[in-house]
């Protein structure tokens, strides 16, 4: 008998959460709790609040780093000696005064304490207002794509399937085109012709000069997938279709719902080949030499010469894909509805660094000027400078809003647009604006507040903005096209 009592005081040392306390009473969970989350790259406080009530025990979560100040998320959910959290996928098990699990579907580290307290939140900012725009035009539809230029010509596709072509020094039309369906897609200006796809994967070529339709392709028509006559719907948060990639021998490159990437001649509209791939693009493929890099949204990466159709590399990584890969180098730069920003081999695909944007999906596209890598975030609310080979962060700076587009680089300037949302449910507040950063320190030299109707789930810009000579262009999900002065100082 005594040697079976040892035997068990021997296995309930090597397996402490055995104990008996796995069926504590929730009560034992109230109180502050504070400690951290740990992340490849880096690590940030973390804290929950369990405070009884008549009601039973509510939760909150304090997490700094992603703008919850004690934020309530209701009823806690506490079985045995788990707490979990749903809609953020935390996981903690208690174990005596400790709390210990995993966060996100990333499963990153998190250890708190019993004990400890919550910093105040800090004050709103008070920023710099913008310079008055220089001119502004109501398009009458709202405009979920970013603004192109070429030549002085701001060219832009709103949701009613109508294409603006308007003067960039004063906004004043020049032409207007109407296409069947909506447009959320970029477009892609050449000294000829514009490109662009619409909502069901209807592809576009229209004369620059005057919106005259020069040939059009239904990507869905020859498609031997099942649901061939109903393009899949887009599930992407917000409205995303491929944009188009023209290399120098005059072929564009589009990916579609339909599961396929397509060489297209940009002349003709003649379909130069299809290859399937395992899920919708709605990100503009890269040119890597020889090779395109196309992104997928079950998140598949792969690398297909352009000639051959040989694939040099395939990888999948852990979430959706809706941003375009960026070659820097020897790195490729994507971001993941994982959470995590990449640095891959552009060679192999391997991953060589990861970057932590804690619970919030990378959307935006990188934009590389001089080996510095300018990137949005979405929840994570911050426009970033990183070094592209190792992920090195040089700053990042709170933009208030949902950063989605890819920002805008001058000389001396870094400019990006944030959408905002009025949605219940939503814990981080997010503001419509545009944003002026200084590009060596990230310090914001102006913002403008965009206009926020009480009845619309968003408001602000959802895309890219342009530069146009020394102005600046964006276009709001309202559908207001405005032009800021580019220059620094100007008032």
């Amino acid at each position: 008998m005594r040697r079976l009592t040892v035997l068990l005081a021997a296995v309930a040392s090597l397996f402490p959460l055995l104990s008996p306390s796995l069926h504590a009473a929730p009560s034992d969970f109230a109180g502050i709790w504070t400690g951290e989350i740990t992340a490849p790259d880096t690590r940030a406080d973390l804290g929950l609040a369990f405070t009884p009530t008549p009601d039973g025990l509510l939760v909150s979560l304090h997490f700094p780093e992603m703008f919850l100040h004690t934020v309530n998320f209701g009823a806690a959910d506490i079985r045995d000696d788990t707490f979990t959290l749903a809609p953020l996928q935390l996981v903690l098990t208690r174990n005596g005064d400790e709390l210990l699990g995993t966060f996100a579907p990333t499963r990153l580290s998190v250890r708190l304490r019993r004990g400890g307290t919550f910093a105040e939140p800090p004050p709103p900012p008070d920023l710099p207002p913008a310079p008055a725009p220089r001119w502004q035009r109501s398009l009458g539809a709202p405009v979920w794509s970013s603004p192109a230029v070429h030549e002085n010509t701001v060219y832009v596709a709103a949701t009613d399937g109508r294409v603006h072509a308007l003067q960039a020094a004063d906004g004043e039309p020049l032409w207007t085109w109407t296409g069947p369906h909506p447009f959320f897609g970029d477009i892609l200006v050449t000294a000829d012709a514009l490109y662009l796809l619409d909502e069901q994967s209807h592809f576009f070529a229209l004369s620059r000069a005057d919106g005259a339709l020069l040939w059009q392709l239904d990507l869905h028509e020859n498609t031997d997938t099942p649901d061939a006559d109903a393009p899949p719907r887009n599930e992407t948060f917000n409205h995303r279709s491929a944009a188009p990639v023209l290399d120098a021998r005059g072929i564009l490159y589009v990916g579609s719902t339909d599961r396929h990437l397509y060489a297209i001649n940009a002349r003709s509209g003649r379909v130069v080949w299809r290859h399937a791939t395992s899920a919708p693009l709605y990100a503009p493929v890269a040119l890597h030499g020889e090779y395109l890099l196309a992104a997928c949204y079950d998140g598949t990466l792969f690398s297909l010469h352009r000639r051959n159709r040989r694939e040099r590399f395939r990888i999948t990584l852990p979430g959706p894909l809706v941003s375009a890969p960026v070659v820097a180098g020897d790195r490729v730069i994507i971001g993941c509805r994982d959470t995590f920003l990449y640095g891959l081999d552009a060679n192999t695909g391997a991953t060589r660094w990861r970057k932590t944007y804690w619970f919030s999906w990378v959307e935006s596209t990188a934009r590389l000027a001089d080996n510095t890598l300018y990137i949005g975030g979405s929840d994570f609310r911050r426009v970033s400078a990183l070094a592209p080979r190792d992920g090195r962060p040089l700053w990042s700076t709170d933009v208030l809003g949902l950063s989605w587009g890819s920002p805008v680089v001058t000389s001396d300037t870094v400019f990006a647009g944030t959408a905002g949302r009025n949605i219940d449910g939503t814990v981080i507040t997010h503001r419509g604006g545009i944003v002026a950063l200084d590009r060596q320190t990230g310090a914001i030299r102006w913002r403008h507040a965009t206009a926020t109707p009480s009845d619309a789930p968003f408001n602000g810009i959802a895309g890219s903005l342009a530069l146009a000579g020394d102005l600046v262009i964006a276009a709001d999900v309202h559908g207001t096209l405005l032009a800021f002065p580019a220059a620094p100082d100007s008032k």
